[in-house]
């Protein structure tokens, strides 16, 4: 399939993308360090002793935040950290669980309905937005609000709507050092900024080269347990968003007792796949071989498999790093494929739909 927009052509790409969804996204290190202000912003948080548990109420590209967060603090905070999409409050939930409402539009009807759910059960409340119905509640109601620039998409927000969260557990004296640690992060991702930017030429940048690559397939994104699980939910929710085509994940080993047999029928689609492997230093010994046996079982199956290793000292920057090629590699493939990747219609069109059903 050859691209309809030349990725080495500024010009063109500029023309089709015209939200600047790209500009959002090569300015990901910037925001990482605005979320890192806002962050430390003088906002009251609640007490910290007695805490059992974390839950963090989001959907699509506010929900994510949940997943990166579960995956930064999960080796040094010692509670559960759960991620709630949908409408429906865990049980547990109550005065000895603090929860993060996050909606960057602050209008989710899902998290607001469990919000609702999570005051009355007098649970300790923290508010991620950048207004809408939820910033209103949060003064209404005297709920701490991290309050985040407005106009973004909220995939593109994904700075904006983590980062508070873990200045927040650091502030609380929940977690410890991760806070350095991002601030580390931003130094990193400036380097990759040079190297994804629009102007490196797709013979010299890694995210065009892939989304050049990933023409006429249906991505399907792996990743190794832990942060490399969690940047393959976001490439995959991202490849929706941004280029509107489907795309699936999965993780190892989960994968290795269900998803490795499936590939053996249905030979015409499973040709059609691009499997994406993603990789972090610090895997599992039985992981890596898992990988390795497994992209051995399945390589006659499946169009291509490539893999992306992260770099970064630590899981922090590892993250990151995974999360801005997969964001980067979105934006360049719509493009690739004469799309704007801003505007989701389909999603308007179902909020829309849903509404009036309310009225």
């Amino acid at each position: 399939m050859e691209m309809e927009v030349d990725l080495d052509n500024a010009a063109e790409m500029g023309r089709l993308d015209a939200s600047g969804m790209l500009t959002v996204m090569e300015w990901f290190p910037q925001q990482v360090r605005e979320a890192l202000e806002i962050g430390g912003r003088e906002v009251s948080l609640p007490r910290a002793d007695g805490l059992h548990s974390v839950v963090v109420l989001g959907m699509g590209g506010s929900g994510i935040s949940g997943d990166v967060t579960a995956a930064l603090v999960s080796g040094c905070l010692r509670m559960p950290v759960a991620s709630v999409k949908g409408y429906a409050l865990p049980a547990y939930v109550g005065p000895d669980t603090l929860v993060f409402a996050v909606s960057y539009s602050g209008n989710t009807e899902e998290t607001l309905e469990c919000l609702d759910e999570a005051v009355e059960r007098g649970a300790r409340v923290v508010a991620v937005s950048s207004g809408g119905r939820l910033a209103g509640l949060a003064d209404e109601l005297d709920i701490p609000l991290f309050q985040v620039p407005p106009g973004l998409q909220p995939r593109a927000s994904l700075g904006y709507l983590s980062v508070p969260i873990v200045c927040a557990l650091e502030r609380m004296g929940l977690v410890a050092g991760l806070v350095e640690k991002v601030r580390g992060a931003a130094e990193i991702l400036d380097e990759r900024a040079d190297e994804y930017a629009m102007t490196s030429p797709l013979d010299d940048n890694p995210t065009k080269r892939l989304a050049k690559d990933l023409l006429g397939y249906l991505p399907v994104v792996y990743g190794s347990e832990g942060a490399p699980a969690v940047a393959a939910k976001r490439w995959k929710t991202q490849f929706n968003e941004n280029a509107k085509i489907p795309a699936f994940d999965n993780w190892f080993p989960e994968l290795n007792h269900n998803e490795t047999v499936g590939w053996q029928n249905l030979a015409d689609v499973c040709s059609r796949c691009y499997l994406v492997v993603l990789r972090a230093q610090g895997e599992h010994e039985r992981v890596s071989r898992r990988i390795e046996i497994t992209a051995g079982l399945i390589s006659d199956d499946v169009g291509h498999i490539t893999q992306v290793c992260a770099r970064g000292a630590n899981e922090v920057e590892r993250l990151f790093d995974l999360v801005y090629f997969g964001d980067m590699t979105s934006v360049y493939l719509a493009l690739a494929l004469g799309q704007d990747p801003t505007p989701v219609t389909r999603i308007e069109t179902l909020k829309k739909r849903l509404a009036g059903e309310s009225a």
